[in-house]
């Protein structure tokens, strides 16, 4: 890429804005952002601007075309450019892509349906328990080019990808983690098989100097396990056999997996080690086990120590918006009443593993979900909700909320039908908001306190298996106004 070459940005949002400020900052002046959003017109001097309705037209103008995670690999517009014959001048790139180009240090790049960000965040904070030089970054929020001029060959790079970022790229990062990779963003790709390929790169480009840490308890363990050429390595939370009923081929003896309430590890020579109690770790909820083990992998490969592992895995209390304590004891088993925040959960799968976490302590809880559509299934979900023994009520919210309540509903009916269960239907009630499913919920929960002769502890939980847009911006701000109604019903 030369200086003089005309340079398109597609789509302004985070990753957008970082590129255009690294490639101003690095001496290219031929920038053009196109958005559809028509209040970008006051851009930076230097900065032409394509927007409105046609801001994808001709975009064979240009020398490279940056496309951002938000405009589709696979709209018309961009495939027309991929799809030129060799001798086409213009180039579709991405940041994502770009960045890996041209970093220095090894790239570790955490990709799944859930829990990538906390995987991420975590191996990143052994990393630095160990005295390594560390650069998190991706779809987690921070712009991978924004801190690209800094990263050194002697440091790491931890990024979380997306299927967005991920779909075309054409180098494999040095250590590739794939968490559960179930359906999501079917809004965005077309088929589920659509999804997974998209993934693909993360491995595909793997060499046999590369390494990539997989879960064997997912259906998916032999899609991927069978791609690029890169050392596998296994993890397991259903202990050190073949949950998926895949035999997988070890080529490289390092791996973690729960035996009995151990985390154990073996990396090859050194054998077996016994990490931690799994009750020493400090992510609430089994689900996270799938995060934390594939992070142990990874620092065993680095030749992390143990004991920093260990110690590191123990402190760590995860990302906001994950099962995030907002009001109560910072101990379940002590607060009268505790709210959760798990804005981030945008899936049934998601929600039915924060749901679980409490099920599984044996505390009453009350679930808040839904939210916009994006053509999830909730059947499992319904189904799996109405045999939950601690669960006390439910209260759904947006356009996705009246389906849920429809799954619960089914469920329960199935249940019955099996002799799975056999007691009365957990109640659920469609609610106009947040506000009123919190206020609600709250209520319910205190009555059910009142009512307990043993003081028992109930939760509050908003685990929404859907997103935001109906309400809100995103995600985060979701979370952030559960919390300030969390805070103000407690008087805090």
């Amino acid at each position: 890429m030369k200086k003089t070459d005309a340079i398109a940005i597609v789509g302004y949002g985070i990753e957008g804005r970082a590129m255009c400020e690294y490639l101003l900052q690095h001496g290219f002046m031929n920038v053009t952002v196109c958005d559809k959003s028509e209040a970008l017109r006051d851009m930076t001097d230097g900065v032409a601007v394509r927007l409105g309705e046609n801001y994808l037209s001709d975009l064979s103008d240009f020398d490279v075309v940056f496309r951002s995670p938000g405009i589709s690999f696979f709209r018309r517009e961009i495939q027309e450019l991929v799809g030129h014959d060799a001798g086409s001048r213009t180039v579709v790139s991405s940041m994502t892509k770009y960045f890996f180009e041209h970093c220095r240090a090894p790239i570790i790049g955490v990709t799944g349906t859930k829990g990538k960000g906390t995987t991420a965040t975590l191996i990143t904070e052994i990393l630095r328990r160990a005295g390594k030089k560390v650069f998190l970054g991706g779809n987690i929020g921070v712009p991978a080019v924004s801190f690209l001029d800094d990263v050194s060959e002697d440091s790491f790079v931890v990024l979380e990808l997306s299927s967005f970022q991920l779909v075309d790229l054409e180098i494999s990062p040095h250590i590739a983690v794939v968490l559960n990779v179930t359906s999501d963003h079917l809004d965005y790709h077309s088929s589920i098989e659509e999804y997974h390929e998209s993934k693909y790169p993360i491995m595909s480009h793997q060499t046999a100097a590369n390494f990539a840490v997989l879960n064997q308890d997912y259906p998916y363990a032999a899609e991927f396990g069978a791609l690029g050429d890169g050392g596998k390595v296994w993890v397991s939370c259903r202990g050190n056999g073949n949950g998926s009923g895949y035999a997988p081929p070890l080529h490289y003896g390092v791996g973690a997996w729960i035996e009995g309430e151990f985390v154990k590890c073996t990396d090859g020579e050194r054998g077996v080690i016994d990490m931690l109690n799994v009750a020493d770790i400090g992510l609430l909820g089994r689900h996270n086990l799938e995060n934390v083990f594939p992070a142990v992998a990874v620092a065993r490969l680095l030749d992390i120590p143990a004991e920093v592992i260990a110690r590191a895995v123990k402190e760590f209390r995860g990302l906001p918006h994950r099962l995030e304590l907002v009001s109560g004891s910072s101990d379940v088993t002590d607060a009268p009443v505790a709210f959760y925040n798990d804005s981030f959960s945008t899936t049934p799968e998601s929600c039915l593993a924060a749901c679980n976490a409490f099920n599984d302590l044996g505390k009453p809880f009350f679930l808040i979900a839904g939210g916009s559509e994006k053509g999830s299934d909730f059947e499992t979900l319904g189904w799996k909700l109405s045999q939950m023994k601690f669960l006390r009520g439910v209260f759904l919210m947006g356009p996705s909320g009246a389906r849920i309540g429809e799954a619960l509903a089914r469920g329960h009916a199935t249940c019955v039908e099996d002799g799975t269960v056999c007691r009365v239907a957990v109640p659920y009630e469609i609610v106009g908001g947040l506000r009123e499913a919190v206020t609600k919920a709250a209520g319910e929960a205190n009555e059910l306190v009142a009512a307990s002769s043993g003081g028992a502890c109930v939760v509050v939980l908003m685990s929404p298996a859907a997103a935001s847009f109906n309400e809100f911006k995103n995600y985060k701000e979701r979370g952030e106004y559960f919390k300030m109604l969390a805070r103000e019903l407690m008087g805090q």
